[in-house]
């Protein structure tokens, strides 16, 4: 029985097929090479501070490392006009669409949703305008929309950018203060407030980024 398959035919198909492998290689390796931010793909749960949702606060087995003479690099906002300085040692992540510009670190065995350190919080968006201009209070109140079960001590600073803030401490259900939280209030614009947890970092560490941050 004679073959009725068309060599003809077979061409534009090897040749598609060829151009395909080509693009998924070539971006296989260019990906391989990129560096900084990633940004999470489909499937990401995280949509932003929710005080609707009680949330149970994550505690730490341990802080990501971060080598004592790691490189650190100035950061932008995505969304809004921040800046401040990261290790380079840590693998940063970003939501798509986020209103919220939150950062996520990568690190294995832990949960990426569960590792957001940093995010704008819009009073107007959380339903909560009654805090604009009183970010004292919206620091001491801030863990009654989670599972917190009180506030431990609320102090005011200054970092070295000249941003004004408060840090944090609540406590856990064991009547621990397992790590800070940091607050800054937004030049101009009282509906945003700058939040920052030191839940992922050994404390030289979270306060040198917390030192950096800026507003442009």
């Amino acid at each position: 029985m004679q073959d009725s398959t068309n060599p003809r035919a077979l061409i534009p198909a090897v040749i598609v097929s060829i151009v395909l492998t080509i693009i998924v290689v070539v971006s296989y390796v260019a990906a391989a090479r990129r560096q900084g931010t990633v940004v999470l793909p489909g499937g990401i749960t995280y949509l932003g501070p929710t005080p609707t949702i009680q949330q149970k606060p994550q505690q730490t087995a341990g802080k990501i490392p971060v080598p004592g003479n790691a490189q650190w690099t100035e950061r932008e906002g995505t969304t809004f006009p921040y800046r401040m300085m990261v290790p380079q040692t840590l693998n940063l992540g970003v939501f798509p669409n986020d209103l919220y510009d939150a950062i996520t670190v990568f690190y294995e065995g832990t949960d990426s949703n569960a590792n957001i350190f940093f995010r704008i919080e819009n009073l107007v968006t959380l339903k909560k305008k009654s805090y604009q201009g009183k970010l004292k209070e919206y620091a001491t109140d801030w863990w009654k929309d989670y599972t917190w079960s009180g506030v431990s001590e609320v102090t005011p600073f200054t970092n070295s950018q000249g941003l004004t803030g408060y840090r944090a401490k609540y406590l856990d259900r064991d009547g621990n203060t397992p790590y800070e939280h940091v607050f800054f209030a937004v030049p101009n614009r009282n509906e945003l407030i700058i939040w920052m947890s030191g839940k992922l970092f050994e404390q030289f560490v979270f306060d040198r980024i917390v030192d950096s941050v800026s507003w442009k």
